[in-house]
């Protein structure tokens, strides 16, 4: 878990042009939302380091609010989880919008990165919304992912790589508890059906639900993907590891 102080949170702020935008996700339930107004500033920054050969791993996808998550943000506000809320983790929770809106909801969210930044204008947001007593913010590795098991995982379009795939593969593995769900948008990318798939032969249920989203002006259909995980692993002695996975891929 990472906690910031005020001080840490206004030098971050200080380093981008910000705004604030307030978001109805239902009947009495509007959050004020701050996000980086000059995110595609800093991504033509950073594509121009790459076109000189200078290796860029973190652009600012995390910066600004997408459809798929305020879709996503909707549907658990319109109470579509089962159950009381418990513990979930918001995995690239960006700006922090969908795990705000769990808490909102009543449920305890750790929010997850890998960029810092991001895991402070989180932490700014949750208190900007005053959900701070249900929510912090924790730094995440794909890679290497360590934590507790939760009964719910979170995500908004993070499969748009499929050499990520077996990464997040491996953090529902070790992060979500068996029986619990991953909650999963996605606005209709090709690689989502590879990502389903894999989960699927890993014995995963699947249900999907699609839906329109207009943000800024913008429509966009977005898929809602539910999966449960099993209680024992299908095919486990033909499971093999992240790194022959993504040797396979190459």
């Amino acid at each position: 878990m990472k906690s910031y102080n005020a001080q840490q949170i206004k030098r971050t702020l200080a380093k981008y042009s910000m705004g604030e935008v307030a978001i109805d996700l239902a009947p009495g339930v509007c959050l004020q939302m701050a996000e980086v107004t000059d995110a595609y500033t800093i991504l033509e920054k950073m594509a121009e380091q790459e076109a000189k050969n200078r290796r860029v791993e973190r652009f600012p996808y995390w910066a600004e609010i997408w459809p798929t998550s305020l879709a996503l943000a909707r549907w658990f506000v319109e109470g579509r989880l089962p159950g009381p809320g418990g513990w979930a983790c918001e995995l690239g929770c960006g700006l922090g919008l969908v795990g705000i809106a769990l808490a909102k909801a009543g449920w305890c969210v750790e929010a997850t990165d890998f960029v810092e930044d991001a895991l402070i204008l989180t932490t700014y947001n949750a208190r900007l919304n005053k959900v701070g007593a249900r929510h912090r913010v924790g730094y995440l590795d794909w890679r290497n992912p360590v934590g507790a098991q939760k009964e719910c995982l979170v995500a908004s379009d993070v499969i748009y790589e499929k050499k990520n795939h077996p990464y997040l593969e491996r953090v529902l593995r070790e992060l979500l508890a068996p029986g619990g769900f991953f909650f999963l948008g996605d606005p209709q990318r090709k690689a989502a059906a590879a990502f389903v798939a894999l989960l699927q032969q890993r014995g995963y249920g699947h249900q999907v639900e699609t839906r329109q989203e207009t943000w800024k002006g913008v429509e966009q259909l977005v898929d809602i993907h539910v999966f449960t995980k099993p209680y024992a692993p299908s095919n486990s002695s033909k499971w093999r590891s992240t790194d022959e996975a993504v040797a396979a891929r190459s």
